[in-house]
């Protein structure tokens, strides 16, 4: 029987940076009454269209979507009685606007001066995959320069390539999530912050390879 065929398993990571081309802020209106639901409502819908209007006739605005809506009753707290009573209600009507980047500061004055509010802006390109394609042929490349590396510290020329897979996909480990992620930087984790400034947008690449050593 013969021997096993030697092999070498790498893995090649590559990252790269890009300024954002669009930018999606999250909007909400929040209205109150203390009469009735039916008052709540209309208030938040007023405040509404009068956001919608002045968005669509604003420059650098791709998209308005304000679809999500909700009402409830409020409670607050009575210390002379020691419970919760009855406060009103509360209508809320929540969306989203796919901007241009460089018109995000103007329409946050847009919003608010509709008496409206910006949860969080997230920042994206508008053609990922292209930035993927790049950065995957670049982990590919760093895969194959740990390969040389490691086929020349034990001396022995590096052969052809057995097996190229995402992270985690390939024959030689168990599989792990996915390979390559695009990200606003400074998104992930904790409370979103608003910030106006354009976050680069951040790609990254894992992939794994395999290569006979002759």
């Amino acid at each position: 029987m013969s021997a096993p065929r030697a092999v070498v398993r790498v893995r090649g990571e590559a990252s790269a940076e890009h300024p954002p081309d669009v930018a999606t802020l999250s909007v909400h209106v929040r209205a109150t009454s203390a009469a009735s639901r039916a008052e709540a409502l209309e208030e938040a819908s007023a405040v509404t269209a009068a956001l919608r209007a002045a968005l669509d006739a604003a420059a650098g605005a791709r998209r308005v979507v304000l679809s999500r809506v909700s009402v409830h009753e409020r409670h607050a707290w009575d210390p002379d009685a020691g419970r919760h009573r009855r406060d009103g209600w509360e209508a809320a009507v929540s969306g989203s606007v796919r901007a241009d980047v460089d018109a995000v500061e103007t329409l946050a004055g847009v919003v608010a001066g509709a008496g409206a509010g910006i949860g969080g802006v997230g920042w994206a390109l508008d053609d990922p995959a292209a930035a993927r394609r790049a950065v995957r042929r670049a982990a590919v490349d760093a895969a194959r320069e740990a390969a040389d590396d490691l086929a020349d510290a034990v001396g022995r020329p590096l052969g052809a390539l057995v097996e190229l897979a995402d992270a985690g996909l390939s024959s030689g480990t168990a599989p792990n999530g996915e390979a390559v992620a695009v990200m606003a930087r400074g998104s992930v984790g904790g409370t979103p912050e608003l910030v106006l400034d354009p976050q680069d947008v951040v790609v990254h690449a894992v992939i794994e390879a395999t290569y006979a050593l002759d």
